[in-house]
Formats: structure tokens, C-alpha cells, sequence
């Protein structure tokens, strides 16, 4: 008889002939709660583990621009659900993908890198011909087939992920339903160009040859914008067209020079 079962029996009067017929008492232990790398003992500590986990998580969303803002919201998107992934030590793993009458279905699975256990399991699909746009036109039906193919995979990993860890993606600061699953009548055209946007206008500005400073001054004339980062999707557009346009007047007006050139030989 060991010493807790002895401390129950005293409390409640029992003698030690009838105590020796009754069952051991076996000691609870709390087993630890395990997501990959994210493991407690008690709920305030998953808790707090998961909140600084977002924390991290969220500073690499922002920095990486892994986010989509739709109507004044921000929703992740599928590569920031699958470094949320990463860091909990689970990789996503296509099941399947099929093709009905021209709609892909694909269905991923969500795999611990540390034994291989399934944690989560969703499908999604793409290429339906009722998936419009704003103005009633189809999106994605009409478009190649790997690319509705490759969406119908995006889609099942970002709700695959969804379906495991929307929780810490809340901790984060972020809505919980991935970007690629949010239909695309209600997508908002960003205010402001993309990084990438603004890394190849510089590009194209200096592979053209351009007076930077002159650009920035037509820009300015044209739409009261200072600065390169500030244009809209749309003013990029435009301008990357201009940037062409001058570029062709430039190599005009060079060749015209060279054919006037005094020969040197």
C-alpha cells in the first residue's frame, strides 16, 4: 500500500483490513499537449507559448507583405499559413487532384515533420464556371488548366492549415480565413503598389537609361505624387507604358546621332 492510498484510507476512517481488499491509487499525470514545436502541460501555458509564437509570426507577415487586405481586413495569405506551419513543424502534402468536367478538386493533408502523424486533412476546388469576378465574368474557368490545377492546391493547403491553426492566426492579429478563399468580387485593389512593383520600376529606370529625377517630375505634373511607392496599381501600369514610350524616343534620337556622327575612320 503506498503512502497516498494510506492518506485516503485515514481520512475516510477506513480500516487497514478492508483498505488492504480495495485497489491501488494510481497517481494522475498531466500528459503534455504537442502541436510540432508547440507544446504545454496546462492551458495558460499553450496559451502563452501560442501568443508569443504569433507574435514572431506576425512580424514575418508584415515584413514579407504575406497578407491580403480585403475590405479593410487582413487576410493571410496560403504562404504565411504555411510558414505559420513551418515554425509548428508541419509541412503540407498533396493527396490527390482530380478533374471533374473541368473543375479541380485537390485535397492536402498536414504532416508532422517529427513522426509524420496527419494533423489536419481538407480539399478544395477551382475552375468553377459561377466563380465571377465584380463584373460578372468567370475567373478562373476559362483560364489554363495547370492554373486551376495549381489554385485548387493552394486553396486545400491554406485550409488545411486553417482547419489546425486559425486559433494562433487570431493570436496574430490577422482574420482567419486564408486570402485564396475569400471570393474575388470582394477583393480591394491595394492603394499603393507592391514592393516588387516599385523594385522594377527602378529596374526599368535604370536598365532604359532614364533621368530618374525626370520621372519623378512627370509623375509629380501628372498625378501630384512624390514618390515612386505611393503610385496605385492602376498609375503603375501607365507608367511602366511611359517608361517604354521613352525609352523608344531615346534610342530614336541616339541613332539619329550616330547617323550624323562624322565617320572616324
Amino acid at each position: 500500500m503506498n503512502a497516498i492510498t494510506k492518506k485516503i484510507n485515514q481520512s475516510l476512517l477506513i480500516e487497514p483490513e478492508t483498505a488492504a481488499a480495495l485497489p491501488a491509487v494510481i497517481p494522475v499525470t498531466i500528459a503534455p499537449v504537442a502541436l510540432g514545436t508547440l507544446s504545454a502541460t496546462t492551458p495558460s501555458a499553450l496559451v502563452t507559448n501560442a501568443a508569443e509564437l504569433a507574435a514572431e509570426l506576425a512580424k514575418e507577415i508584415d515584413k514579407q507583405h504575406l497578407s491580403t487586405q480585403i475590405k479593410g481586413r487582413k487576410h493571410v495569405n496560403v504562404e504565411g499559413w504555411t510558414t505559420l506551419g513551418i515554425m509548428l513543424g508541419c509541412v503540407a502534402r498533396e493527396v490527390q487532384t482530380i478533374e471533374t468536367d473541368g473543375v479541380y478538386t485537390a485535397t492536402v493533408e498536414l504532416i508532422r515533420m517529427s513522426d509524420g502523424a496527419c494533423i489536419s486533412r481538407a480539399s478544395a476546388e477551382c475552375g468553377a464556371p459561377d466563380e465571377l469576378d465584380k463584373y460578372g465574368k468567370p475567373i478562373w474557368s476559362a483560364r489554363p488548366r495547370y492554373a486551376r490545377r495549381s489554385m485548387a492546391q493552394t486553396r486545400a493547403t491554406g485550409k488545411a492549415c486553417r482547419l489546425a491553426f486559425s486559433w494562433i492566426m487570431s493570436l496574430a492579429g490577422y482574420e482567419v480565413t486564408p486570402a485564396e478563399e475569400m471570393p474575388s468580387q470582394n477583393e480591394e485593389p491595394p492603394a499603393k503598389i507592391s514592393t516588387s512593383q516599385h523594385k522594377l520600376l527602378e529596374a526599368q529606370i535604370r536598365d532604359y537609361g532614364l533621368d530618374r529625377e525626370r520621372v519623378k517630375a512627370w509623375i509629380s505634373k501628372k498625378w501630384s505624387i512624390q514618390h515612386l511607392p505611393d503610385l496605385s496599381p492602376e498609375q503603375f501600369e501607365n507608367l511602366l507604358v511611359r517608361l517604354e514610350s521613352w525609352a523608344a524616343d531615346e534610342y530614336a534620337k541616339a541613332a539619329v546621332q550616330d547617323a550624323l556622327s562624322p565617320c572616324p575612320f
